[in-house]
C-alpha cells in the first residue's frame, strides 16, 4: 500500500508533467496555469499547497515567468488591435501581477491613439473627412469594443481627419 507521501509526490510528479508540457505550448500567468491544473487534477484538492509547489519550482527554473508572459501577451495583443482595457482585463484574469501590466501598458494616451487609428484604418480603409454621426457611432462602438478609451478614441479620429 503506498503511504501517504509517496502518493503526494507521484501526483507532484504528474502536475510538473502537465505544467512542463503546457508552458512548451506557449509562455502562461501563474494564475492561470495554476487553475489549468487544478482542473486537470481535481485530488489536487487533497494536498494544499502542492500546485503552489509545483509553480514554484517552475519559478526556480525559469520555466514560468509572468514578466514574459505579459510582456509577450501585450505585445501579441497589440499586434491584434486591442487597447489597453481590453488587455488589462484580460491579463487580470490570468496573473496576479498587477505592478507588471501596469509597467507594460504603461504608454502615452496618444500612442494608443496611433494605435486606435491603425485599428480603425484597417478595418474600414482610408476615410478622410467626417463622417455621419450613425458611421462615427458604429467606429467609435468597434473602438470601445478592442478596449480603447474614450479619449483615445477621439484622438483616433483627430488624427484620421487631418
Amino acid at each position: 500500500m503506498q503511504s501517504k507521501q509517496d502518493e503526494r509526490q507521484e501526483l507532484a510528479l504528474q502536475v510538473e508533467s502537465r505544467a512542463v508540457y503546457l508552458l512548451s505550448m506557449r509562455e502562461h500567468g501563474r494564475k492561470e496555469l495554476a487553475n489549468k491544473l487544478i482542473q486537470k487534477f481535481a485530488e489536487v484538492e487533497n494536498h494544499p499547497g502542492l500546485v503552489d509547489f509545483v509553480l514554484d519550482k517552475c519559478v526556480e527554473n525559469n520555466w514560468l515567468s509572468d514578466e514574459r508572459y505579459i510582456e509577450a501577451y501585450v505585445r501579441q495583443s497589440m499586434e491584434k488591435g486591442q487597447g489597453p482595457y481590453k488587455i488589462r482585463q484580460t491579463l487580470r484574469q490570468r496573473t496576479s501581477r498587477e505592478d507588471l501590466v501596469e509597467a507594460h501598458l504603461a504608454m502615452e494616451d496618444s500612442d494608443w491613439a496611433d494605435l486606435a487609428k491603425e485599428v480603425l484604418q484597417k478595418k474600414y480603409g482610408e476615410s478622410s473627412g467626417s463622417l455621419e454621426r450613425k458611421e462615427q457611432a458604429k467606429r467609435m462602438r468597434f473602438l470601445q469594443s478592442r478596449g480603447f478609451s474614450q479619449s483615445q478614441i477621439w484622438k483616433a479620429f483627430y488624427y484620421i481627419q487631418n
